[in-house]
């Protein structure tokens, strides 16, 4: 978004005063997010920011928690990533969720055209050839 649209945000908390909002904004982003609410322009919308969260990257056991947790939601009960793959989807997303999904599903699809029960570190470097 651009900085000076993002600096009339608050405008639109305004309709009633600020003794009772009516419109609560959740802002969620990247890092530049927090740049932007850092800037002048942008002090009266960063007062009115109730409560900040951030989200660092996932380690290694956290990975391996992450994807056993998506295989149970799909109904799977057996761990289909060997350590390595683990491994190498951590390393390849650099714990960042979005590619470690991305990466995860590549990996899935590679072993099922391989006809493979487990996936591989192998799989894992195809599926990141494959994503942008």
């Amino acid at each position: 978004m651009r900085l000076d649209v993002f600096t009339e945000l608050h405008t639109i908390t305004q309709f009633e005063g600020d003794s009772r909002p009516i419109l609560p904004i959740i802002l969620a982003g990247r890092n530049n997010l927090l740049d932007n609410l850092t800037f002048r322009q942008a002090k009266s919308l960063a007062s009115r920011v109730v409560a900040r969260g951030h989200l660092e990257a996932l380690d290694q056991s956290e990975m391996c928690a992450y994807l056993t947790h998506h295989l149970d939601i799909a109904g799977v009960k057996q761990n289909l990533f060997a350590d390595q793959a683990v491994t190498a989807i951590h390393q390849g997303s650099g714990g960042l969720l979005r590619r470690a999904t991305n990466l995860a599903r590549g990996a899935l699809i590679a072993a099922a055209a391989e006809k493979c029960n487990i996936v591989s570190a192998d799989h894992v470097r195809v599926a990141s050839t494959e994503i942008l």
